[in-house]
């Protein structure tokens, strides 16, 4: 299949509706086995292979590959393996996390590049004893002309009821086990006063029957659930948003980014990350001025900066046009494609 003048390829594989541990990895291991034959046939032959793929497994059938077809790899990594299954509690360390470890950094060794979207990442990889100039920093991107500033009272807002002076905090997103979602239900429990603050979760998860039921019980008014959006509503949703909110439990967050600052920043609004001190979501929130940082699980800390920000627009307005600016710099298609194709080519241009 051809679109957009590239050639797409598929791969067969199993894909289960519900995933446990057992299907998840029989997912992974048909996912590697057919990439590999898939990629066998190929013709012409790849210059390089972008390894961007389940962890262990997509990276170790496409690093034999690569060289059986005499490619150069770059492995681009968005979770880091095992320790983000390690924080998000789905593995304990023991032999079996100790043999993922060996394994994942072989990939990463056997790799010519490895990319990581954070600076800790990249710190995490090189204390496995990965060379400093084995891995670079390559973030995500969003097409910056997909979401973009505009105004909160729109098309979208109206016909979804949304009163033109509700304080819209909006969580944009996956409602995952490791989100720490249920957090925000408990502020606005504590917000309960402040009857034009509503709290608007647009998406799906494994969580949101849990927050559902929650809010039913607490008989909260402040507090709607949408579904995922179509493309062609992304960025009206976005922009009803006056700030928005990221959350992770404790002992996550060390090894990503939540997608979900990408919308928020794209879209110029503030974020309030409700993160470990020092993951790098927090990191970048806090020193390009885009938002506010609170402890993680603690909802008494985010009602208040949540109250803070409603009582202060003009300083939510500022913050949120900075958050435009620093989206375009650090996840902006552009800028981020650019550097895409600097590292492609410099890894081509290079010999064994």
């Amino acid at each position: 299949m051809t679109k957009e003048g590239f050639t797409v390829v598929r791969c067969r594989h199993f894909l289960g509706r519900r995933f446990g541990l057992a299907r998840k990895l029989w997912y992974y291991v048909t996912f590697a086995i057919s990439s590999f034959f898939v990629g066998l046939r190929l013709s012409p032959r790849p210059d390089i292979i972008v390894i961007q793929s389940t962890p262990i497994f997509g990276a170790l059938s496409a690093i034999l590959l690569a060289k059986l077809r005499r490619a150069k790899t770059f492995r681009w990594i968005h979770d880091v393996h095992p320790e983000g299954a390690i924080n998000a509690g789905v593995l304990r360390e023991g032999l079996v996390t100790r043999l993922i470890l060996a394994l994942d950094t072989w990939n990463c060794r056997q790799s010519d590049q490895v990319g990581t979207l954070t600076e800790s990442m990249q710190g995490l990889l090189r204390r496995r004893g990965l060379p400093a100039e084995h891995v670079v920093i390559q973030r995500h991107w969003v097409d910056e002309s997909r979401i973009f500033p505009s105004n909160r009272l729109n098309a979208w807002r109206e016909r979804h009821g949304i009163p033109a002076d509700a304080f819209v905090v909006l969580h944009a997103g996956t409602i995952g086990y490791i989100s720490g979602a249920e957090v925000i239900i408990e502020a606005a429990k504590r917000l309960g006063d402040c009857g034009k603050i509503l709290f608007l979760f647009v998406g799906e998860g494994p969580m949101k029957g849990r927050l559902e039921a929650r809010v039913r019980d607490l008989g909260l008014q402040t507090v709607r659930f949408l579904p995922f959006q179509t493309d062609a509503d992304l960025n009206l949703m976005q922009a009803t948003g006056d700030l928005g909110l990221v959350t992770l439990l404790a002992s996550t967050g060390e090894s990503s980014i939540p997608s979900k600052m990408h919308g928020y920043t794209a879209a110029g609004r503030p974020v309030i990350a409700s993160v470990a001190e020092d993951s790098p979501t927090a990191v970048l929130v806090r020193e390009n001025s885009v938002g506010w940082v609170v402890p993680p699980e603690d909802p008494e800390a985010l009602a208040a900066a949540i109250r803070r920000a409603d009582q202060d627009r003009d300083e939510c307005l500022a913050r949120g046009h900075r958050a435009r600016e620093f989206f375009l710099r650090e996840f902006g298609r552009s800028a981020q494609t650019k550097q895409f194709e600097e590292y492609l080519l410099a890894l081509c241009a290079k010999e064994r």
